[in-house]
């Protein structure tokens, strides 16, 4: 982030909240682009079916309404 002059009237607690809104602003964008990504690799999990029977030959029925 790049310093902020300080202008005439603005007071360190303005400051301060402002840099309070630009941190609680990036820390929910982080958490979203976490919960995204979560999400799409347990729906990849989901989809593998390599991952049943660890290697050894086993019989799956897939139902697949679509």
């Amino acid at each position: 982030m790049s310093k902020h002059r300080r202008q005439k009237g603005e007071s360190k607690k303005a400051l301060s909240r402002q840099n309070a809104r630009w941190l609680v602003s990036i820390t929910s964008m982080l958490i979203l682009l976490l919960a995204g990504w979560l999400l799409y690799d347990s729906m990849e999990e989901d989809t593998d079916l390599s991952a049943i029977g660890q290697g050894k030959n086993v019989v799956v029925q897939v139902h697949d309404p679509g």
